[in-house]
């Protein structure tokens, strides 16, 4: 944490320059209105490489968490040792979805500039829900590979993938996604993701989930830009909740299961997730969040593992 403290000023003058941007503005409770939105995100992995990721940006015609649009800048800075990078973004926001089912559409995208190269990042979504409970996702997004030597080279990829959700009675549920992912250094890969879903405990909202993940690799040689085996597979027993309290949303996971890579064999793989959305005073809303993974999915190391945590401020001006 000490690192991240030291970090702090990269960002501070983003922050400050959306605050004044948007702030003092003021609409009626029942109209549009505008809201300012900061984002704190923070990672770290057993390799000592560390995130440390800054938004602050506008929203305007915020009419509640799912509708609104905006956009947000952006800051990262990446350390490994010696290592040292800092890249910028900029991002337009647009959200429109309904409450009950999120059927709509999902937005975030812009671009980022990493060595010299102007590269898409974000993420888009299409919702469309049927009367018989099916649900298809139209999925598309783009980011940096996040690798000392990948940001050197300025690498990003874009991934497009559509996912289906369908219940099996009230309280079985099945999903499957298949998606395609370009790098832009010639790289690809074919994905395919599956998640079976049982409502165990439905007064405590708890489920009992099995998740199955895939992919194969196109070019196996990347420069050692970042973990590229030819195929990936990994399977995890999960159990998560999700409560409502106060009117606030909790969820969190806790799944453990194994993976096989080709470039490493197979390994006990685990995962923790939690977080919470909220409101903490009239219609300011937090959301924070934080995460813990095990797996070899991302560098070719047996003990590797991958730590996050963060929060999202939404304040909406009156």
């Amino acid at each position: 944490m000490t690192e991240f403290r030291r970090m702090a000023g990269a960002w501070r003058a983003v922050a400050v320059t959306a605050c004044m941007a948007w702030a003092g503005a003021a609409t009626a409770a029942d109209e549009p209105r505008l809201a300012l939105s900061t984002n704190l995100d923070l990672a770290a992995d057993t390799d000592d490489f560390r995130i440390l990721r800054v938004r602050a940006g506008g929203l305007y015609q915020y009419l509640n968490p799912w509708s609104f649009s905006g956009a947000k800048v952006q800051s990262t800075h990446y350390t490994q040792g010696a290592f040292r990078r800092d890249v910028a973004a900029l991002l337009g926001r647009y959200r429109d979805q309904r409450r009950d089912t999120l059927a709509g559409v999902d937005i975030e995208a812009g671009v980022a500039r990493v060595s010299g190269h102007l590269r898409p990042v974000g993420d888009a979504t299409l919702r469309l829900a049927t009367t018989l409970g099916t649900a298809v996702d139209l999925i598309a997004s783009a980011d940096l590979v996040e690798t000392p030597k990948a940001l050197e080279r300025g690498i990003g990829y874009t991934f497009l993938a559509a996912n289906v959700e369908h219940p099996f009675g009230e309280r079985l549920t099945a999903t499957a996604l298949a998606g395609w992912q370009h790098f832009s250094d010639g790289n690809a890969r074919a994905h395919f993701r599956a998640r079976l879903i049982w409502l165990a405990i439905p007064e405590q909202g708890v489920t009992m989930q099995l998740r199955y993940r895939q992919y194969a690799t196109r070019e196996a040689n990347v420069g050692g830009a970042y973990f590229n085996p030819d195929e990936y597979r990994q399977w995890l027993g999960v159990v998560a909740i999700r409560k409502r309290h106060a009117g606030w949303v909790f969820s969190g996971a806790l799944g453990a299961g194994r993976e096989d890579a080709s470039a490493s064999g197979s390994r006990p793989s685990y995962l923790v997730e939690a977080r919470g959305e909220g409101p903490i005073t009239g219609d300011v809303r937090l959301a924070p969040h934080a995460g813990y993974s095990r797996s070899v999915g991302f560098i070719a190391s047996p003990d590797y593992a991958y730590r996050s945590a963060g929060a999202t401020l939404l304040l909406p001006f009156r």
